[in-house]
């Protein structure tokens, strides 16, 4: 049993990694079509349809593909003031509370964004733009996104605590 959940917290990590480099690609896409379309509008006096379109799909995109790494690597913004008041103990206690509090939040979003997934692919519902794109296309990534930040935050909640220890006990 232990063997198959190290393979599948490997393989969850592979997935984010991956997922975090398309992000950073995400990001390259956003400044290149940016640009492109700061050249062509103000130099060329031809503006594109597109550039607008692909910025709000990758920022879509892009987000939601770095959020489990930034859950992976407990990136987020914390509020630290009354947990390092506590005694390791209770600060303990609250980490593992907080983590699976979180961890539900995340998956309660993740468990709705896939009922509203399903829906968007069944009704075969439209992002009203220039070029219309399935919902679905961009909706998932917001699936995904909240699923695997779940997933780690309730991975956290299992893990033990460096509260209280010092650098010789790592």
């Amino acid at each position: 049993m232990r063997h198959t959940l190290s393979a599948l917290n490997r393989t969850h990590d592979a997935v984010t990694t991956v997922g975090f480099k398309l992000a950073q690609f995400c990001l390259c896409v956003i400044v290149f079509a940016y640009g492109f379309e700061t050249v062509a509008r103000y130099f060329f006096a031809s503006p594109t349809w597109w550039s607008n379109e692909i910025v709000a799909y990758a920022l879509c995109i892009g987000t939601f593909l770095a959020f489990p790494q930034v859950s992976r690597k407990s990136g987020h913004i914390t509020i630290t003031f009354v947990t390092e008041s506590l005694s390791p103990r209770s600060a303990e206690v609250a980490r593992v509370v907080l983590t699976l509090v979180s961890a539900a939040t995340c998956l309660l979003v993740a468990w709705i964004c896939l009922k509203a997934n399903i829906q968007q692919y069944v009704r075969e519902e439209l992002l009203v733009r220039v070029k219309p794109i399935p919902k679905v296309w961009l909706s998932v990534f917001m699936t995904y996104g909240f699923f695997s930040s779940g997933l780690y935050f309730l991975r956290q909640s299992f893990e033990r605590s460096a509260v209280g220890k010092t650098k010789e006990n790592y």
